[in-house]
């Protein structure tokens, strides 16, 4: 099938569904929600953003309000600094319903975060479904000068960050032991926002313990345990902490990883989807920082998120249906699959080919739960450039088309 055939199809499916089948005088049977009918603040979604952060987000569609609590976070407070982080601090506004999306049935369940973006013209927004939440919260602009030329970090403005969050969150790490394969990306604020690829084999044990195998990064080839066991974070977020934690690049200016790492492991669809972001840590006191107790200038800085799910094969169709989500490129996605095949599409443009990105999809798995991916217009007999890995729902996609400049996008089912 060609692929903009493809991408028509899998845009118009949800369309035909909504409007029910033909024939016959029954009346159609009531419409299925995507999400809950109403949300008020007893739903929290605790989940990871892009940029590292360990955020709370509450919605009340009757008050038509949201807030967003940073639980922990690497951003600063303060453009021009490097701390305090926002970690600790809330933000709040109102919510508009979204009106964009092809079907009813999706903008019910899609929310604008009034106030949220610091550009009028990309609009943060939420999508929820039943224990999920993902899209964007708050941005920054972001900048520092450096201490003695290191550790400077470029005048930049990130509109939002992705995010995904759960409404219920599993708190016992015995409950969580197991091998995962993990896919993410990072970046280094202080190395012009280098990026970084995530891409590893990871294994939890019941008391915390956990090795980490590399594939990529400066530790590619090594397994060790990067940081400190896995262990309930005093931040009483029902997050699992790991201190000391290393990144996938050399640190810009720290001997020792100062940063931390926040293991969020959603209940959803009857799995476990953990989320693993690195909160990275920049200091310029002298004195002790009251935020962090470090001395001295410090820049362990890079920061981001990956997704974690198990190492079991993944039949071909099982994962069929549309995601959502958020991309690195900061771009709103739906990711459609269907058997072999796989269409990134800017869910505000469906038709515009140009905006789409069409992938053939192997599931023939030289490592369990890893499916491979090749953009369709490659030469034929391509490696392969991309990873997906799926659990409850929910799935990570890695790119390396272009290594230096990686591709990571998590989407959630919606139908």
């Amino acid at each position: 099938m060609n692929w903009k055939t493809f991408a028509a199809a899998v845009i118009a499916a949800p369309i035909l569904a909504a409007c029910g089948g033909g024939g016959g005088t029954s009346a159609p049977p009531p419409e299925v929600r995507l999400c809950p009918a109403s949300l008020d603040y007893n739903t929290v979604y605790t989940g990871g953003g892009g940029d590292g952060e360990l955020v709370k987000l509450q919605l009340d569609t009757t008050k038509m309000t949201w807030q967003i609590t940073y639980v922990e976070s690497p951003i600063p407070q303060t453009t021009g600094t490097v701390s305090p982080t926002r970690a600790g601090t809330s933000q709040s506004g109102t919510i508009t319903q979204e009106t964009l999306l092809p079907t009813q049935k999706l903008n019910q369940c899609a929310f604008r975060l009034n106030g949220a973006s610091l550009d009028p013209n990309r609009p943060a927004r939420i999508f929820v479904g039943f224990g999920v939440a993902g899209g964007t919260i708050p941005g920054k602009e972001i900048q520092f000068g450096g201490i003695l030329g290191e550790g400077a970090v470029p005048d930049t403005t990130f509109p939002y960050y992705p995010f995904i969050g759960f409404s219920s969150l599993e708190t016992n790490i015995a409950n969580v032991a197991g091998t995962y394969n993990q896919l993410g990306y990072h970046q280094v604020p202080s190395q012009n926002f280098l990026p970084v690829a995530v891409d590893s084999k990871i294994t939890i044990n019941a008391d915390g313990t956990w090795t980490e195998c590399d594939n990529t990064g400066v530790n590619a080839g090594t397994c060790q345990q990067p940081g400190t066991n896995f262990v309930q974070s005093s931040d009483g977020s029902g997050a699992f902490e790991t201190d000391k934690f290393q990144g996938q690049a050399k640190p810009t200016l720290a001997t020792t990883p100062y940063a931390k790492g926040f293991m969020i492991v959603g209940k959803l669809r009857n799995q476990l989807v953990p989320i693993l972001v690195r909160t990275g840590v920049a200091n310029s006191t002298l004195t002790p920082n009251p935020q962090n107790g470090i001395s001295g200038p410090v820049a362990d800085d890079e920061s981001g998120i990956s997704i974690l799910a198990p190492q079991t094969a993944v039949a071909q169709g099982s994962q069929d249906g549309e995601y959502i989500g958020v991309d690195s490129a900061f771009n709103y996605r739906t990711t459609a699959i269907a058997g072999a095949q796989a269409t990134l599409l800017d869910p505000f443009q469906p038709s515009q080919a140009s905006l789409a990105t069409a992938l053939n999809l192997s599931y023939a798995e030289a490592v369990p739960g890893v499916v491979t991916s090749v953009h369709t217009d490659a030469a034929a007999g391509s490696a392969p450039t991309g990873k997906f890995i799926f659990s409850g729902g929910v799935f990570g996609f890695l790119d390396m088309t272009n290594a230096s400049s990686p591709y990571f996008t998590i989407g959630a089912f919606v139908q």
